[in-house]
């Protein structure tokens, strides 16, 4: 009996692994300039949109959204000449849009979701399986870099040319051209700064 249990479990992990191989080799067969490196999760890849000339890292995961939990909403948009290092996660069930010329480091976190501010004081709500969420958008400009284990949280618009130094929690807008350094904000208004890195 245990055999048979196991037989049964074994058959759906690799129908399950069949099924992940099989979007990412139909994601890479109709994006021919986009690189994915093998241990890459896509979770709904109908709601992925990509641009040319991307590479994602081993590790990674991106979360599409379109699940019951969060109304069959949400998607990812990565533009052109993006990198994302590995081990990264892309939480996209409010909708993360990332521009064109990104560099992310290793293990960057974006969240567009957050678990809802009433579960503080509702036990029903807290004893769900899956609690409620709330859902607000990301938006990275073209050419931002994001460093290693930096998190940046739903709702957050970082502008064009913006630096985020690693470690940081992002909770707020970033202005285009600014350079976040562990939480403090440096509006990059002289372009010969060593800073500067002009897309």
């Amino acid at each position: 009996m245990k055999k048979r249990s196991f037989y049964k479990w074994l058959k759906k992990r690799i129908k399950h692994q069949y099924h992940s191989l099989r979007e990412l080799y139909a994601i890479e067969s109709s994006n021919s300039n986009v690189h994915i490196e093998n241990g890459v999760q896509i979770i709904n890849s109908k709601n992925l949109r990509l641009g040319k000339n991307i590479y994602i890292c081993r590790g990674s995961v991106l979360h599409c959204g379109g699940e019951a939990w969060c109304n069959f909403q949400g998607g990812i948009s990565i533009g052109d000449y993006t990198y994302i290092a590995p081990n990264c996660v892309l939480f996209g069930a409010g909708e993360i849009e990332i521009g064109a010329q990104c560099n992310f480091g290793p293990g960057v976190q974006i969240m567009s979701q957050s678990l809802h501010k009433d579960l503080r004081n509702d036990d029903v709500l807290l004893d769900k399986v899956v609690p409620p969420h709330m859902f607000a958008k990301v938006t990275l400009g073209k050419g931002v870099l994001v460093g290693t284990g930096s998190i940046i949280l739903a709702g957050v618009t970082i502008g064009d040319g913006a630096v985020i130094s690693a470690g940081s929690v992002i909770q707020k807008d970033i202005p285009k051209n600014s350079v976040v350094i562990t939480g403090r904000k440096i509006k990059v208004i002289d372009k010969q700064s060593p800073l500067f890195r002009p897309r």
